[in-house]
C-alpha cells in the first residue's frame, strides 16, 4: 500500500523541525544552511539564514531580541549582523518609538534573498520525496510514523500542532 504524498511531506516536514530549528512559518528558521547557486541561492551561513527569516516577519529588531531567536550571543548576532550589513542584505536604523534603540531591518535586497531561502525549504520535503521509489516511499512512511510517535512520547515534538503541518 503506497503512502500519500501529503502524509509523506508532512511526516518529513515534522522531522526536519526537529533535526534543525523549527520552519514552519517564515517567523522561524532553521536548516537552510548554505545556498545552492543553481537554485538562485546565494551561499550563506545557517545562522545568516535565519537571522534573514526572522527579519522578514519582525519589521525590524534588536540586536538582543535576534540573538534571543536564534539562540546565540549578542557578540555573535553582533558580527552576523555586520556581516549581513556588508553585503547590503540588512541595514541598522533608530527605533521609532525609542530612539535609544537601534534595530535591524532588511534591504530590500535581503528580502529577496530571504523570499528566496523560504520557498527553497517550503519545497524540500517534496524535492527530498522525489527521489525515492514506491517501496521507499512505503518503508519512509511507516518508519517516519514511528520515529515521529518516538520523538513525541519523548517531549521533542508537538504531534497536535504537527499534524497540521
Amino acid at each position: 500500500m503506497s503512502p500519500d504524498d501529503g502524509e509523506l511531506e508532512r511526516l518529513l516536514t515534522q522531522l526536519l523541525r526537529v533535526i534543525g530549528p523549527s520552519m514552519d512559518h517564515p517567523q522561524s528558521a532553521g536548516g537552510c544552511g548554505t545556498g545552492d547557486p543553481a537554485d538562485g541561492l546565494p551561499v550563506l551561513s545557517a545562522s545568516e539564514a535565519r537571522a534573514l527569516i526572522e527579519l522578514v516577519s519582525a519589521r525590524g529588531i534588536a540586536q538582543g531580541e535576534l540573538a534571543g531567536l536564534l539562540g546565540l550571543d549578542k557578540s555573535t548576532v553582533s558580527r552576523l549582523a555586520a556581516g549581513l550589513e556588508r553585503k547590503g542584505w540588512v541595514r541598522r536604523g533608530r527605533d521609532e518609538e525609542n530612539q535609544r534603540y537601534v534595530r535591524l531591518y532588511l534591504t530590500p535586497q535581503g528580502g529577496a534573498v530571504a523570499d528566496r531561502l523560504w520557498q527553497a525549504w517550503q519545497s524540500r520535503p517534496a524535492r527530498i520525496l522525489a527521489t525515492l521509489s514506491d517501496d521507499e516511499r512505503a518503508g519512509l512512511a511507516a518508519g517516519l510514523r514511528g520515529l515521529v510517535r518516538g520523538l513525541a512520547a519523548e517531549g521533542l515534538l508537538d504531534v497536535a500542532a504537527g499534524a497540521s503541518a
